[in-house]
């Protein structure tokens, strides 16, 4: 079974997925975003690696072991050292962020959500008792533990406040609503007892920003350093090489046929040759472009090798893929799973495709967070903005008949489809996406069914359908 990827949004304009590696092998993801036509998409208003670079993140991060981070946390020849002391509690504490999400993505989509609080509610006072055992003696490992305590105490005091905003909470048992209330005032009584309090205070806005600089210095011990490599460079110089010893040849051609015609230099024949040089200019870019984009279909733009952040150790590496399709050059299986509302002829496709193949040691010590984190402020910068009123009457019993006037905001409908497959399975599973795009950011995200075949109608293809798929797919 291929694990499922948790989806949150974040800020106005992004939309982080989750999912956890636990398998060695290759792992492949591929993501769809369908454009719809009204948007003006293309190579210069957007380029692939603008995107690459600006609209995607794609990170890694090492989550220790489910059933060994107490004995990593018990024996303190291994935990009490630095850097090893950081990557431990750093893993440790990914990973019940990432349990965490997990019970928030079911919050989302169940109705009775009393048990799944109640497992919020354990694995938070369990998580605060073993933490709080701790007592490194070492200054900085004091440091890196009280911002770490003060994090996790924001962390799941937000978790909890943003239950009880939600309607079901007043219908929850009122022996759990009352536990956590004790939790949350557990926790305000220890900030107060260890001098927290003033990393609480300020505006909102310095206040989660102070908290998101906490989480990035906690998770640096166990966030795997990506060293981008572009690939083809080689392709483009011998292309470029080629098409301009091939233009320099005709030119060459040409200028001494126009000799032999004509021996006397005059200012025709100058402007003659001054227009094929011009041509050749005009040309030449344009053809290393096509002739190089040809001979690199279908292969990798970027390598990424991904290394321990202190060690500099390689622990996987991963091939990426970018480019721009229409909806015609799709797979049919990829072009029907996301349905009528976005099958059109016009629609733009922006393909994204990541190949992970994380080292077999590495997964026997570690499971790996894989994150993706879309931003779509480019592409809602795109959508015009709509200077349309909508006029409404209503009735007054004072002043008789009022006019109101209610701004309309412009709003495009974009499927995002996400195919993956884990090593050693001979399918793959996909999960699709409506997001709802404004000028000023994402409307609304929702999950839908796609129409992708089961596991065991891929088995049942033909060898040549197979062949095909992955034919088309390249």
């Amino acid at each position: 079974m291929v694990d499922k990827w948790s989806t949150r949004r974040k800020g106005d304009y992004e939309l982080r997925l989750t999912r956890t590696v636990n398998t060695p092998g290759r792992h492949s993801v591929e993501l769809y975003l369908f454009i719809p036509p009204e948007t003006t998409l293309s190579a210069r208003t957007l380029s692939e690696q603008q995107f690459f670079f600006g609209s995607v993140a794609h990170s890694f991060g090492l989550m220790g072991l489910q059933g060994g981070d107490r004995a990593v946390k018990n024996d303190e020849s291994f935990a009490l050292l630095s850097p090893y002391f950081e990557i431990a509690n750093s893993s440790w504490l990914l990973r019940y962020k990432a349990s965490m999400g997990r019970l928030r993505g079911q919050l989302n989509n169940t109705d009775t959500p009393g048990e799944t609080i109640a497992r919020a509610l354990r694995l938070s006072q369990a998580f605060a008792q073993r933490m709080r055992e701790t007592q490194p003696s070492r200054d900085r490992q004091k440091r890196y533990l009280r911002q770490m305590d003060i994090y996790f105490s924001w962390f799941a005091e937000q978790f909890f406040l943003e239950c009880m905003t939600r309607d079901s909470f007043s219908e929850l048992d009122e022996a759990l609503r009352q536990s956590i209330t004790d939790f949350l005032q557990q926790e305000r009584t220890h900030r107060k007892e260890q001098d927290y309090l003033r990393d609480f205070q300020g505006t909102p806005t310095a206040l989660w920003n102070r908290m998101s600089l906490y989480d990035r210095l906690l998770e640096y011990p166990i966030s795997l350093r990506p060293k981008v490599a572009e690939l083809g460079s080689g392709t483009r110089k011998l292309v470029k090489a080629a098409t301009t010893m091939f233009i320099m040849s005709i030119l060459t051609y040409m200028l001494f046929n126009v000799r032999n015609a004509s021996e006397t230099l005059s200012i025709t024949l100058l402007l003659v040759i001054a227009l094929m040089y011009g041509i050749r200019d005009m040309v030449r870019e344009d053809m290393i472009n096509v002739i190089t984009r040809r001979l690199r279909r279908g292969k990798p733009r970027w390598r990424i090798r991904l290394r321990m952040p202190y060690t500099r150790q390689q622990v996987a590496r991963q091939l990426v893929w970018v480019d721009y399709r229409n909806l015609s050059d799709l797979p049919q299986v990829v072009a029907s799973a996301v349905g009528r509302s976005a099958n059109n002829d016009d629609a733009q496709v922006i393909c994204y495709r990541s190949l992970l193949k994380p080292d077999k040691d590495t997964l026997e010590h570690d499971e790996i967070r894989e994150r993706i984190t879309l931003d779509f402020e480019a592409l809602c910068e795109m959508i015009k903005v709509s200077r349309d009123r909508l006029y409404v009457c209503e009735e007054d019993e004072e002043s008789g008949f009022s006019v109101q006037v209610h701004p309309i905001e412009r709003q495009q409908d974009f499927h995002l489809l996400l195919v993956s497959e884990q090593p050693g399975q001979g399918h793959s599973a996909a999960q699709l996406w409506r997001l709802r795009l404004g000028n000023s950011g994402i409307v609304q995200s929702k999950s839908k069914d796609p129409n992708w075949p089961s596991p065991e109608e891929q088995m049942k293809r033909s060898w040549w359908d197979r062949i095909t798929a992955v034919f088309k797919k390249n």
